[in-house]
């Protein structure tokens, strides 16, 4: 494997745990609550951090399946070694994934704004 090929890798792999922790680091660093504020200004706030945050949750899983494929290609090892990566690391995405899913189902069935 080249450097440059290392350097791939390793940048997919940062991008793959940064959108695994982003989701839920934003929702302890910016303390989103489950309800909206009062304020209107503030709830608008309230709805574009809770956007942003799906939006995370939702693209954790893409990115742990990119870094278990580019590890196959970019290290040369088996396939199986691939789908093994990307099922470890999709176990994880995946609670991500659910969140992300029961966030969007609540907004359009009117259960939260």
């Amino acid at each position: 494997m080249s450097k440059y090929d290392l350097a791939i890798l390793w940048v997919l792999s940062g991008l793959a745990a940064l959108a695994a922790v982003s989701a839920k680091l934003g929702m302890v660093l910016f303390a989103l609550s489950d309800d909206p504020p009062a304020d209107v200004q503030a709830a608008l706030h309230w709805q574009r951090r809770r956007r942003w945050l799906t939006y995370s949750e939702l693209a954790a899983l893409p990115f742990f399946a990119t870094t278990g494929v580019s590890a196959t290609v970019y290290g040369g090892l088996a396939p199986v070694v691939s789908v093994i990566i990307s099922m470890l690391l999709g176990a994880l995405g995946f609670g991500f994934f659910l969140h992300a899913v029961q966030t969007i189902t609540r907004r359009r069935l009117g259960i939260e704004p």
